[in-house]
């Protein structure tokens, strides 16, 4: 198998509302990660954040894997989100229980607070150099200090290019650009973070977050810059990672489809293995 010019996924790869889509009508929930990464070379971990996986549910996710396929899975929040960054007991054991998947981990996401803001500096800078060096990392940051373009981000965009670790880029342009149309919109606009977009590349593995409408005649405005930038990261030698999210996440998949078509000419392409689109879905 030739390695993929770029990757690209959905936040999650378990979703009921992609039966008869993305999934078989009859589906089992247990097979879910199968069919998703028969179609998908990656996906958001965000389960890792909430709870520490079983030894028999990694087992389980492992043998569902298609070869290539990349897990980008979030710290835990007891790590990122509770009191001091600290690479202790629990951390160890996250690495440690994950340790079965070494084939299949892509960049591991560490998703700070809003709250983090540019004093905590040196307790991000002790961190990051504490953690394993046989893995890659990329770092969410939400305090807006860190997108205004001075001091603060420019000390934090150094740290992360001198230890090659990368900083996620989230896009939730589309989302919060007009007025929410349904409880789905409402409910996202309420959750997700509204910030600047600073498409940077501080290491090897870029990521990029996009949260839009779901609407893909609306959407392929704010998505259109984004062919170009990955373009041009793999143009440098770096591998993307692109994850497309929407407030209800049902059709999301078959716009990712038609985004990657985009990308077709590109050595190493191939086309995502999606059955036909139902009626209902239609949304081209």
């Amino acid at each position: 198998m030739s390695k993929p010019p770029y990757f690209l996924g959905l936040p999650m790869w378990s979703n009921r509302d992609w039966l008869g889509g993305l999934f078989p009508q009859n589906a089992s929930s247990k097979d879910f990660l199968s069919h998703y990464s028969n179609a998908f070379n990656t996906v958001e971990g965000n389960t890792t954040f909430y709870a520490l996986p079983s030894e028999a549910t990694v087992a389980n996710w492992k043998a569902q894997l298609t070869p290539g396929f990349r897990f980008c899975f979030k710290l835990p929040r007891e790590v990122t989100h509770t009191g001091h960054l600290v690479n202790g007991d629990r951390l160890h054991q996250f690495f440690q229980r994950l340790s079965p998947l070494s084939d299949f981990l892509g960049p591991f996401m560490i998703q700070l607070p809003a709250a983090f803001d540019p004093s905590r500096f040196i307790e991000l800078e002790y961190f990051l150099t504490s953690l394993p060096e046989h893995y890659s990392y990329a770092v969410e940051v939400r305090h807006r200090a860190f997108f205004n373009k001075g001091d603060e981000e420019r000390q934090l965009n150094r740290l992360l290019m001198n230890l090659n670790i990368d900083r996620v880029c989230f896009d939730s342009r589309s989302l919060f650009s007009r007025p929410a149309k349904s409880d789905a919109e409402r409910d996202a606009q309420g959750k997700k973070p509204q910030l600047p977009v600073h498409a940077i590349s501080t290491g090897e593995f870029p990521i990029v977050r996009f949260i839009g409408l779901g609407d893909s005649a609306y959407d392929e405005q704010y998505l259109e810059p984004w062919k170009s930038k990955l373009q041009e990261w793999i143009a440098q030698g770096k591998y993307p990672f692109f994850f497309m999210h929407s407030p209800s996440n049902l059709d999301v998949p078959y716009q990712a489809q038609s985004f990657h078509n985009y990308f077709k000419d590109l050595d190493g392409w191939e086309p995502l293995n999606l059955p036909e689109q139902a009626e209902q879905l239609a949304i081209f």
